[in-house]
């Protein structure tokens, strides 16, 4: 009969060499862990990060003094009073609310469309559309290829702590930028080829809202 342990194999068994091969696992195993992160995609660092944060904590604050569990009449008052101080007006066919970004924000005058989702009579979701006030056909430089990476930069001004933003690839819709704090989720997109479109969810409302 075969037996599976030589004298070389029993060798390799001895304390010494079992020490020296742990001390290697030690130091190769940040390494593995590294590497092994690394191969983790974006999406799937997403979806582990929405669990991670599914703490309880909130992220209620939007932006211009909007947040999340706004009643709908404070923010309809709110808008009036932000629309007689002239910084906000009426959007395209009054379908939306009109700011006009500081010019010192972005490379170009930039216009800022947005508009509520309620839910139970409060705010659990925000649409926004950034254009450049200057786009024309055939003025590629205002389009929203140029837009998009202006507006990531914008908001990583305006929040600047908790989780960084991460860079998912979609089939469908292209680059998304993706950044999740407690119940706000926050994702930057392209809408077409002249405005870039930012998605806010209420996760704590809507948990399963698809990216």
């Amino acid at each position: 009969m075969d037996f599976p342990q030589t004298t070389a194999n029993l060798l390799t068994l001895s304390p010494t060499n079992s020490r020296n091969h742990y001390i290697m696992f030690k130091k190769l195993l940040p390494i593995f862990l590294f590497f092994t992160s690394c191969q983790t995609s974006p999406l799937d660092q997403y979806q582990q990060l929405v669990k991670k944060e599914a703490n309880g904590k909130k992220a209620n604050d939007l932006f211009l003094n909007i947040s999340f569990g706004m009643p709908s009449k404070d923010f309809y008052l709110h808008c009036w009073n932000m629309n007689k101080k002239g910084l906000f007006a009426d959007g395209a066919n009054n379908t939306s609310v009109l700011y006009k970004v500081p010019d010192s924000l972005m490379k170009h005058p930039t216009d800022m469309y947005f508009y509520p989702e309620f839910n139970r009579g409060k705010v659990s979701g925000m649409w926004v559309r950034f254009q450049y006030a200057g786009w024309a056909p055939w003025n590629k430089a205002l389009a929203s290829d140029s837009l998009l990476p202006d507006v990531v930069q914008l908001y990583q001004r305006w929040y600047p702590g908790g989780n960084s933003f991460l860079k998912i690839e979609d089939q469908a819709k292209g680059t998304l930028y993706v950044k999740v704090d407690g119940n706000r989720r926050i994702i930057i997109g392209k809408y077409d080829d002249v405005q870039v479109k930012v998605d806010y969810t209420d996760l704590s409302v809507q948990p399963q809202k698809a990216i």
